[in-house]
């Protein structure tokens, strides 16, 4: 026999009298909850630096880009104590960082790359670039200049040793070809020297030096011209995801070209313009960014407060949009258990997001005590949270047993776990019923017998 009803943290105790009444199964239809939702691997991207006003509650990922120069200001001598305190200061937050460094990038002065590369023998062009005291910022003459090659492989590959797989990281832009990283030559001025490189020296020349470099982290490539759709790809296929610059602008139409990454690795959505240059040029609309998430299908998208301010109810549907979104629908359970006994539980997951998650999950069931203290955890053998996709509802049916539980009543409660060896569920549902632990409650009332 099967009880249906619908449970939120105050229905709960609708269940008992029915379990009581000798039903065997129990259908249970957990409430909504709409709030954004933080969760691993996903989400709004805070530039800069952290704000007390919005980075515990809004914020996914802090992230922040430097110049070449900044970290190498001399050969062989680094400068990584910036990087470190960034990390650090977002780890005050439980956040994780994503970082960048760039070789060329107009508004940063007179030398992105550092000056003692040209020194070395790397030839330099000036650029247009009113920030520098001589109006100009110098680049190298040739994206394949053997010196400039050498010395930037060499940066890249110290880059790597000092931050590959630490877990502070979200993941790390490759930002080491073209205008601000985002190969392209824009803004760079008209000099006839100046050009792209070919689609193959990218490859081997800028985008390989990062996959060597950093095996462990999770790398993303910056989409700048259709050129390059081959090394894109060849970036993809070794793990890397996509980043696409400037949407909501003329330069873009709906940020499809990160589909490529769809399914395999996170993409990236940043701004082309501040929110009031975007809405004096007419790119703004809430349609038009909902638009974007929906073809490009990104993991992430730049936090922008002003539009935040603005729009706040659309921002949080947007940001539990972006990336993966896990409700539980339904839910199949027992009212009684025999101690040590497998006993079927069946789930039905929506992905209410654009991506699947690209973080390890594991889901877990797990009797409560009455202080919602965890009597005794199992993992859910045959759940795999990574193969629910976008849009769509999964039921996943098996077993599970708790053993050598003493007799008694108990809530039963699921959670989704970034590590196994994590003491709490990382992971927040769009449902209600969620215990300070992470736990979201089931059955308030479920029999153990022996």
């Amino acid at each position: 026999m099967k009880t249906q009803c619908l449970i939120g943290t105050v229905l709960l105790a609708v269940i008992t009298p029915l379990a009581a009444a000798g039903a065997d199964t129990i259908v249970v239809r957990p409430a909504t909850d709409d709030s954004l939702l933080v969760n691993p691997g996903k989400g709004y991207v805070q530039y800069y630096g952290t704000d007390d006003k919005y980075t515990k509650d809004y914020i996914g990922v802090v992230y922040t880009r430097w110049a070449w120069n900044t970290l190498e200001p001399r050969e062989g001598v680094y400068r990584w104590d910036s990087i470190d305190q960034f990390i650090a200061q977002a780890g005050k937050y439980g956040k994780k960082t994503a970082i960048a460094v760039m070789s060329v990038s107009t508004g940063l002065g007179q030398y992105v790359t550092p000056k003692w590369v040209f020194d070395a023998g790397a030839k330099s062009m000036e650029a247009p670039d009113p920030s520098s005291p001589t109006g100009t910022q110098l680049i190298p003459e040739s994206w394949e200049d053997p010196v400039f090659l050498a010395k930037m492989k060499a940066f890249i590959a110290a880059f790597g040793k000092r931050y590959d797989g630490n877990p502070n990281l979200a993941f790390v832009d490759i930002r080491d070809y073209g205008n601000w990283g985002e190969g392209h030559i824009g803004m760079l001025g008209h000099n006839p020297k100046l050009i792209l490189t070919p689609a193959e020296n990218l490859q081997n020349n800028y985008l390989l030096p990062y996959v060597k470099a950093f095996p462990h982290s999770q790398l993303i490539v910056v989409w700048g011209s259709s050129m390059y759709d081959k090394p894109y790809d060849w970036a993809v296929s070794k793990g890397a995801g996509m980043r696409r610059d400037g949407i909501l602008s003329e330069y873009s139409k709906d940020g499809s070209e990160c589909l490529r990454a769809y399914g395999h690795a996170p993409a990236v959505f940043e701004y082309c313009y501040g929110y009031d240059e975007t809405k004096k040029k007419g790119y703004w609309s809430t349609e038009s960014l909902w638009h974007y998430v929906d073809c490009g299908k990104p993991t992430y998208v730049q936090w922008n407060p002003e539009i935040y301010e603005e729009n706040k109810d659309f921002c949080q549907k947007l940001g539990n949009r972006v990336g993966y979104h896990f409700v539980l629908q339904e839910a199949e359970i027992p009212a009684k258990i025999l101690a040590g006994v497998p006993f079927p539980i069946k789930l039905k997951w929506l992905n209410d997001g654009v991506a699947p998650v690209y973080e390890p999950c594991h889901a877990a069931i797990a009797l409560l005590d009455s202080r919602n203290q965890v009597v005794q955890k199992q993992w859910l053998k045959g759940s795999n949270p990574r193969s629910w996709k976008p849009d769509e509802s999964t039921t996943e049916t098996g077993t599970a047993a708790f053993p050598s539980v003493p007799p008694g009543t108990y809530k039963l409660s699921v959670g989704l776990f970034l590590d196994r060896k994590d003491a709490n569920p990382a992971y927040r549902l769009g449902i209600q019923g969620r215990t300070a632990e992470g736990w979201y409650v089931l059955a308030g009332s479920v029999d153990v017998k022996k």
